[in-house]
């Protein structure tokens, strides 16, 4: 009678690359680095991996546990805010459920 608890949350920042590029960002390492940086001193979560195509960039970020979302969602702003991604830029995660979390308020 065991029941599947997924304890990580993934989640997926997906920025339009020719607004990054209006932007002055021209590559996904320049967001992935800084990311993974803070991520890593905060301890909140960590970048497990990314791509591109279609028209955006995607950088995955796994956080351990719902309890550290809140935490973690700060973080990923912060750091999104810092280098000015267009606002554009979503932070997505798809289980349980849809949900979109913007990086400006």
């Amino acid at each position: 009678m065991g029941v599947n608890v997924v304890s990580d949350v993934f989640l997926e920042i997906v920025v339009i690359a020719a607004d990054a590029l209006s932007a002055g960002i021209e590559s996904r390492d320049e967001i992935e680095t800084p990311l993974e940086h803070a991520l890593s001193v905060s301890g909140v979560g960590e970048v497990t991996g990314g791509g591109g195509g279609s028209g955006v960039y995607v950088v995955e970020v796994e956080v351990p546990s719902e309890e550290l979302l809140t935490s973690a969602l700060a973080v990923i702003r912060g750091v999104l805010q810092t280098l000015e991604v267009p606002q554009s830029t979503l932070i997505k995660r798809h289980r349980p459920h849809a949900q979109a979390y913007p990086v400006y308020s």
